[in-house]
């Protein structure tokens, strides 16, 4: 029984401990640490939170830079593409598409809307949204979703994580990687 206690341990996120932050294609290898503000993909946020918590275990950035656990998604919440259109070439890039400014986006943030809800506001209140194809909107959802959606996975490092990490052209996460002292077993 004392084994079940160890391996429990093994998937637990502990102070000390090397983990590596992922966020889409992005991975950055970096130590838990209380208190200390850890800078990612132009984000900044503490991961004081985040111990105690599984590995693979899915954050959501509130303001102030708090971790806080992602709820399971509902089905009905994603955004919705039907009713796309057949081509793009009758769209026109004059950038009144989006009735939606700078300052209503900000207003929509202080409110407290997640990225998803803001994602979808977006997406009623443009024009040509419609008209795009497919290919097109799911392409304009993932750039938002990028944008506004503020979520940050921790994983256990592992060799296949930190080859990818270290061999991915143009990531950040190189340095870091190799500046692990105590390399974890893989």
């Amino acid at each position: 029984m004392g084994d079940n206690v160890d391996d429990d341990s093994l998937y637990t996120i502990k102070e000390g401990d090397y983990v590596v932050l992922k966020r889409g294609d992005v991975f950055k290898a970096v130590q838990i640490q209380s208190k200390k503000k850890v800078v990612f993909e132009k984000q900044w946020f503490f991961l004081d939170n985040a111990v105690g918590q599984l590995y693979s275990t899915t954050f959501e950035l509130a303001s102030g830079g708090i971790l806080q656990p992602r709820k399971p998604k509902d089905p009905e919440s994603s955004t919705d593409t039907k009713g796309a259109g057949t081509d793009n070439r009758n769209i026109q890039d004059d950038g009144k598409s989006q009735k939606l400014t700078r300052d209503d986006i900000e207003t929509l943030k202080e409110q407290g809307l997640k990225g998803q809800e803001i994602i979808q506001q977006l997406i009623d209140n443009s024009s040509t949204f419609k008209d795009k194809t497919e290919y097109a909107q799911d392409k304009y959802i993932k750039k938002k979703k990028k944008k506004y959606e503020n979520i940050v996975t921790i994983l256990k490092p592992s060799c296949r994580i930190l080859a990818h990490d270290v061999t991915t052209a143009g990531n950040q996460g190189r340095s870091a990687t190799c500046a692990m002292t105590p390399w974890p077993r893989c």
